[in-house]
């Protein structure tokens, strides 16, 4: 008969009351640490971003100064241009004075996004009704004239929103302004009223960091004109209407922005 074999029992792991202390002065040191650690964080990143902070204060108030400060010989510019253009009889002098009212025009709306880059903070909507599709076809010839190497085409059906209109078409403006601007001559840019979406393609030279371009005065080219605040107002209006807006750009094929307008179609309203 075999030997049985030893019982094994299990006996209880006792912890010494020693371990426990330690165990409690590495939890209170390390929770003392958390502590003291994240105000100073917070201190740290508050200070480090503080000199942003006051650029952006600056620059907005250089914004307010500046503007208030054209608006003087502005006027004067426009006002003798619209005289020139009514009392002079010479064609080639008319060309020339409506050409200054285009450049006051444009001087114009580049004061309005200023404005409106300083105060969007604070930018209340004034929604209203209104069809969409036939204020674009009505911006066709706005839009042709501004350069009359780039081929427009606009695709736009009848499409009612409940929106704030001047904040919708700056918005939409922004987004052809650039189209146009970074075309090549002969080259299209296309405005597509989709059943909800709005999609404004071209064929321009694309843009490297898509991601970027809604940051405030952003601008991927140092050389290109402008203060890169046209895209950021873009951004800020699609904010605040609730509208999703996707970019997909190619390098040297062109870029397409697609915004979908369903939370301002009056369809949701009923």
């Amino acid at each position: 008969m075999l030997p049985s074999a030893p019982e094994c029992k299990m006996l209880p792991v006792v912890i010494d009351e020693k371990l426990h202390i330690v165990y409690r002065e590495i939890l209170y040191a390390f929770l003392l640490a958390l502590v003291l650690i994240l105000p100073f964080g917070y201190f740290l990143a508050h200070l480090s971003l503080r000199p942003m902070r006051e650029a952006v204060v600056a620059m907005d108030g250089f914004i307010n100064g500046i503007v208030h400060d054209i608006n003087t010989p502005l006027s004067v510019i426009r006002m003798n241009a619209q005289s020139i253009k009514k009392t002079i009889k010479d064609e080639k002098i008319k060309t020339k004075a409506l050409r200054l009212l285009q450049g006051v025009e444009q001087v114009e709306s580049l004061e309005e996004q200023l404005l409106f880059s300083v105060k969007v903070g604070q930018y209340e909507l004034k929604k209203e009704l209104f069809d969409l599709g036939y204020i674009l076809q009505e911006r066709e010839y706005y839009y042709a004239s501004l350069r009359k190497s780039i081929n427009i085409r606009i695709d736009a059906h009848s499409y009612e929103v409940f929106a704030d209109k001047l904040a919708l078409l700056r918005m939409i403006d922004n987004i052809v302004l650039n189209a146009i601007k970074y075309s090549p001559a002969k080259r299209k840019v296309s405005i597509i009223l989709h059943d909800t979406r709005l999609i404004v393609k071209d064929e321009g030279v694309g843009i490297k960091y898509p991601k970027k371009v809604f940051d405030k005065y952003y601008r991927e080219a140092k050389e290109s004109k402008g203060i890169g605040l046209g895209l950021y107002i873009v951004a800020e209006v699609a904010r605040l209407h609730d509208i999703a807006i996707e970019v997909d750009s190619k390098l040297g094929l062109g870029t397409s922005f697609t915004m979908q307008l369903s939370n301002i179609s009056t369809s949701k309203l009923h």
